[in-house]
């Protein structure tokens, strides 16, 4: 117990000294992001931070005890990513080759660790096999974008991965294959945290924010395989799944490019009306918040509680969205 207790904190440690190496060879080689007009900050930022987050999970897979074939397949999804950093260094990956990267490593994870693929499929349909490893890789790609989409201001990605990984960690028993993963996660978005938060010394870039939401993805099909229906294990999600769905939907109805850089998602139009990012941080973490004892209460039978905090997070989200329609595209 004394050890499951310390390798969280060997992982916070781990990625707060990586971050460190980070940013001093971004700043000594001139990796940083150049502000430009759909930029959220103002002064050139070393963004290679998720190499750091990657290193921190890294450590964290070799000293929890994992069956074989998830420790290696986590292992090699998280040097896969890191192709990602590409994107950072002066040559940008294509959308299809982001694409290609993200398949490989969700294909990755389900055939190299069969245990993964959570049986998807049981709530819709009775098809076992190759279409649950299919709909498993589909899951995990749209994860990954979604908190790619979303990963737009200082300390938003890092403290939001920490709210859900509160909830998984509630939801998936520490004796599951993976239920040790969730400490360590959060631990590694903390260490990074020291150096993202609001004003952010450096940004996780893809490679963080592609690690980030596999791993948490990989986390809700865990928490499905322990028996918990889909639809609460994803609730701790639901923030950036809506924000994200809905501003894609709405950019399609307009007939603007979906995969076209934009200021458009609520967070964004937050911060452009005078929201800090410490506030928005604070306010998104309160809405997950939300959502995370939803989805606890509704995984104990506490049906009333559970259902009074999907009505109130439901509805700042609405109040939020209507609020948004109103404003301008930028």
């Amino acid at each position: 117990m004394i050890a499951r207790l310390m390798i969280p904190g060997l992982v916070f440690g781990v990625t707060a000294v990586a971050t460190m190496g980070v940013l001093w060879g971004s700043k000594r080689w001139g990796v940083v992001d150049v502000p430009n007009e759909r930029s959220a900050h103002v002064m050139p930022t070393p963004t290679m931070g998720g190499i750091a987050i990657n290193i921190g999970i890294f450590a964290g897979a070799l000293m929890i005890s994992l069956p074989w074939a998830q420790r290696s397949g986590l292992l090699l999804v998280l040097a896969v990513l890191l192709i990602a950093v590409a994107d950072n260094i002066g040559r940008p990956l294509a959308v299809g080759g982001k694409l290609v990267l993200q398949l490989a490593a969700a294909s990755s994870w389900v055939i190299w660790a069969p245990a993964a693929p959570i049986q998807l499929t049981t709530e819709m349909v009775l098809a076992p096999g190759v279409l649950t490893a299919a709909i498993s890789v589909i899951w995990l790609l749209w994860v990954m974008n979604v908190f790619n989409f979303m990963d737009g201001i200082d300390g938003f990605t890092g403290s939001q991965t920490i709210a859900m990984c509160v909830g998984l960690a509630l939801l998936l028993p520490m004796d599951a294959p993976l239920g040790q993963l969730p400490p360590v996660v959060m631990a590694a978005c903390l260490g990074f945290l020291l150096f993202n938060l609001p004003p952010a010394r450096v940004f996780m870039g893809d490679v963080g924010s592609l690690s980030l939401g596999f791993m948490v993805g990989v986390m809700v099909l865990a928490v499905v395989g322990e028996g918990v229906s889909l639809w609460l294990a994803a609730m701790p999600l639901t923030l950036y799944f809506a924000d994200t769905t809905y501003t894609v939907i709405r950019r399609f109805q307009r007939g603007d490019n979906v995969l076209r850089a934009h200021r458009e998602h609520l967070y964004q139009r937050l911060v452009q009306a005078g929201w800090s990012h410490l506030q928005v941080d604070g306010a998104a973490v309160v809405v997950t918040g939300l959502f995370v004892a939803a989805a606890v209460s509704g995984a104990d039978g506490a049906h009333p509680p559970a259902v009074i905090c999907v009505a109130v997070g439901v509805l700042v989200l609405l109040a939020g969205l209507w609020w948004k329609e109103g404003r301008p595209h930028v």
